[in-house]
């Protein structure tokens, strides 16, 4: 505004111009004074609203802690390590396999001829130990072997198995009362736990799984 302009100007109008100018003036300096006030404000509002949806999630996870440690406590419970040999190392896992399986196939009247463990294998995070036996059952017998090695604690499963009859010519007859033999080749493996889940309550799932 030109001062030309300004000597026009009534006293009043003069007057209502300064008081309109220091208004403006006043809003600029509250404006520059407020804003980072304000800004800081609602960051401190976003700060707030975010650790306060954290603290919800933590209580809601804290809410259901009995009910996660009764469930642990019951996979404890149900001893999950008992499903797998007792021997992590592989010679020892090894010998323990044919223990079982010798075990199983004695008790039923079965004669083992030959018996192996080959190398194991890696199989999903645990160890896979087979025994390779070769043996000599009656059907009956064979029957009770097959049943008490795949019911039995720890889990084997029979993977291969080869049944051949000892007397397979034309015409064979048992004897009287007694029950034929035939030759069974049979693959049967177990599971070793990992070396870092041998931990006392340490719960394991079942092989496979």
């Amino acid at each position: 505004m030109t001062p030309a302009l300004l000597s026009r100007l009534s006293p009043a109008q003069s007057r209502a111009l300064a008081i309109a100018l220091l208004a403006v003036a006043v809003a600029l300096v509250l404006a520059a004074l407020l804003a980072p006030v304000v800004m800081l404000h609602r960051h401190y509002d976003n700060a707030i609203g975010t650790w306060t949806m954290r603290l919800e999630t933590y209580r809601r996870v804290a809410a259901q802690a009995p009910d996660l440690r009764k469930a642990l406590d019951a996979m404890r419970a149900k001893d999950g390590r008992r499903f797998y040999l007792r021997n992590t190392a592989p010679n020892l896992a090894g010998a323990e396999m044919q223990e079982l399986v010798k075990s199983a196939i004695e008790t039923h009247g079965g004669r083992i001829t030959t018996s192996q463990s080959p190398a194991p294998r890696e199989d999903s995070g645990f160890r896979q130990i087979v025994a390779n036996v070769q043996f000599f059952a009656t059907v009956p017998a064979l029957q009770g072997i097959l049943h008490a090695i795949e019911t039995g604690e720890p889990y084997l499963v029979v993977d291969n198995i080869t049944i051949r009859p000892t007397n397979a010519f034309r015409g064979f007859k048992p004897a009287a009362g007694q029950e034929p033999e035939v030759n069974v080749q049979v693959d049967v493996a177990g599971w070793a736990m990992p070396e870092a889940a041998t931990r006392p309550g340490l719960p394991a799932a079942r092989p496979g799984t």
